[in-house]
């Protein structure tokens, strides 16, 4: 199952296991990664609303951003360790996806 698939079904109530969990944070480091080497990337472009409510970012954002988002719900940074979240909005201003 894909990262985007998950999220769907989360974002329409079904649960995301603690495996499940894991394995988002996988796919969000090579997502991560891939930005770095190109823009054609799917996770660049722009969610649907009801995916960016449920992670609780603005409408509009990109996929990879309600990924970090949702999994920083689901699996905390301990006590000062960046969040998910902060960590890709850092390599999208670096990258040139957003301004910053």
């Amino acid at each position: 199952m894909n990262y985007q698939l998950l999220l769907e079904c989360y974002a329409e109530g079904t649960e995301i296991s603690w495996e499940e969990a894991g394995l988002l944070d996988i796919e969000l480091c090579a997502q991560i990664e891939s930005i770095k080497l190109s823009s054609k990337q799917g996770c660049i472009a722009v969610a649907p609303n009801h995916i960016c409510k449920k992670a609780h970012v603005c409408d509009g954002s990109f996929w990879i951003t309600c990924l970090a988002a949702v999994l920083d719900q689901l699996m905390p940074p301990s006590l000062g360790e960046k969040s998910r979240g902060a960590t890709v909005v850092d390599e999208l201003v670096e990258h040139g996806y957003l301004a910053s």
